[in-house]
C-alpha cells in the first residue's frame, strides 16, 4: 500500500507493482456501466422511493423528500443524458490514444525501468501534442505493420491466419482509434473545447427545444411560412434533436470568441462510446497479459478481452451528418485579422455561411 522513494525514477520492483494494481483494473466494465446507467436513466422513470445508494444519499443528508431534494423533470433528465453522453464519448477517446501512446511512443526516462501506468499519468499535457506523436506513430510503416500486436492475442492470430474476418476487426479497431484521435484535435468546430468547458464550471448551455432547418422559401408577406416549408423536400434539417451552445477561442490565443452548437444524438455517441472502448478493452487486455506473463503469482483476473466487432466503422455509423455549428461573437484581440467565417461542421468537411445579419425576419409556422 505505501511506497518507499528511492530515487527520481521508479525502481524496477515499484515499477512492477505499479502496473500490477494498474492492470488489475476493468476499464471495459466500466465504461459499460457508464453507458448502461445512461441507458437505464434514460428509460426509467423518476424513482420515489429511494432504495440502495438513493437511500443512503437522503439519509446522510437527514433528508427524506426526494422531489424537494433533486428537483428535475423529464426534459431536464433529457439534457442530463444528452450532455454526459458526449461527455462518456470524450472520455473513451482520450483513454484509448493515451493508452496507445503509453504503450508505442512513450519514451522512458532514462534510468527508469518502464511502467504503463507511469507513461500516462506523464503523458504529452496538450492534446495537440499527444494525438501529433500518436497520429504520427500509427500512420507509419512500424505502426501499421505492428498494430495487431497491440489488439490481438498471439493465439487468435496463430489460429485464424489471415482470415477475413480477423482483417475486418482489425480495420475497425484502427478506425475506431484514428476516430478518437479526430475527436480531441478537430478544430474547424473544437469538440475538445465543448468537452473542457462542460467538466470545468459547466461553461455550457444545453437545449432541447431549438430546431434549425435550411429551407428556399421565404416566409410569405404576412409573416408566416407554411410547415410544409420546414418539412417538405426543399428543407434540409440541420438540428433536430438535443444540441449544447458552448463559448471558446479557437486554436490561437488571440482569436475572437465563438459560440459553437453542437448537436447531441444519445444513441449514436454512447454507440461511438462503446465501440472506443472495445478498442481500449482489447489494447487494455494485451498489455496485461504481457505484463502478467511468466510470473507466479497471485493477481487478479485477466481484464476482459472483448468479443472482435465486425462494425461498424465511424463511416458507417455516422455517415456525414451534421457534428455542430459556429459563428463569432467577438473580433479577434489584435483588432487586424478578420474573425473565422461561420459555418456548419459536417463529419467529412466544413461548410462556410455567410448570414445576411441586415435582412434578418422572423416568422410565424401555420399549416398549410
Amino acid at each position: 500500500m505505501f511506497t518507499k522513494p528511492e530515487g527520481p525514477h521508479l525502481t524496477p520492483e515499484q515499477a512492477r507493482e505499479l502496473d500490477d494494481t494498474f492492470f488489475g483494473s476493468r476499464p471495459f466494465e466500466y465504461f459499460c456501466a457508464r453507458i448502461a446507467s445512461l441507458i437505464s436513466s434514460a428509460d426509467s422513470p423518476a424513482v420515489e422511493r429511494p432504495e440502495g445508494l438513493g437511500a443512503d444519499f437522503f439519509a446522510l443528508l437527514g433528508l427524506v423528500e426526494m422531489p424537494h431534494t433533486l428537483p428535475f423533470s423529464d426534459s431536464d433528465r433529457e439534457l442530463q443524458v444528452a450532455t454526459d453522453s458526449f461527455a462518456v464519448r470524450h472520455h473513451a477517446a482520450e483513454a484509448l490514444v493515451r493508452l496507445y501512446h503509453a504503450l508505442t511512443v512513450a519514451k522512458v526516462a532514462e534510468g527508469s525501468p518502464g511502467c504503463v501506468w507511469e507513461s500516462i499519468a506523464d503523458g504529452p499535457i496538450r492534446t495537440v501534442d499527444l494525438v501529433g506523436q500518436s497520429r504520427s506513430h500509427l500512420s507509419s510503416n512500424a505502426g501499421r505493420d505492428s498494430f495487431w500486436t497491440l489488439v490481438l492475442p498471439p493465439h487468435v492470430a496463430a489460429e485464424s491466419g489471415a482470415s477475413e474476418e480477423i482483417t475486418t476487426a482489425l480495420n475497425v479497431l484502427g478506425a475506431w482509434l484514428g476516430r478518437a484521435m479526430n475527436l480531441l484535435t478537430r478544430d474547424d468546430i473544437n469538440i475538445n473545447a465543448a468537452h473542457n468547458k462542460v467538466k470545468h464550471g459547466l461553461a455550457v448551455r444545453s437545449h432541447g427545444d431549438i430546431r434549425m432547418t435550411f429551407t428556399t422559401q421565404a416566409p410569405n408577406a404576412d409573416g408566416t411560412i407554411p410547415l410544409s416549408a420546414l418539412t417538405g423536400p426543399n428543407a434540409t434539417d440541420i438540428f433536430n434533436t438535443v444540441t449544447l451552445d458552448y463559448l471558446a477561442r479557437p486554436p490561437g490565443k488571440k482569436s475572437g470568441l465563438e459560440v459553437s452548437t453542437l448537436g447531441l444524438a444519445p444513441a449514436k455517441l454512447l454507440a461511438e462510446s462503446w465501440m472506443m472502448a472495445v478498442t481500449y478493452a482489447a489494447m487494455f487486455h494485451i498489455a496485461a497479459t504481457q505484463h502478467f506473463a511468466n510470473r507466479d503469482l497471485d493477481c487478479p483476473p485477466c481484464p476482459t478481452y472483448p468479443r472482435l466487432p465486425l462494425g461498424p466503422t465511424p463511416e458507417q455509423l455516422l455517415d456525414n451528418s451534421v457534428v455542430g455549428l459556429r459563428h463569432p461573437v467577438t473580433l479577434p484581440l489584435d483588432g487586424k485579422k478578420a474573425p473565422r467565417e461561420a459555418g456548419i461542421a459536417f463529419e467529412q468537411g466544413f461548410v462556410t455561411l455567410d448570414i445576411d445579419f441586415d435582412n434578418n425576419s422572423v416568422a410565424t409556422v401555420v399549416d398549410d
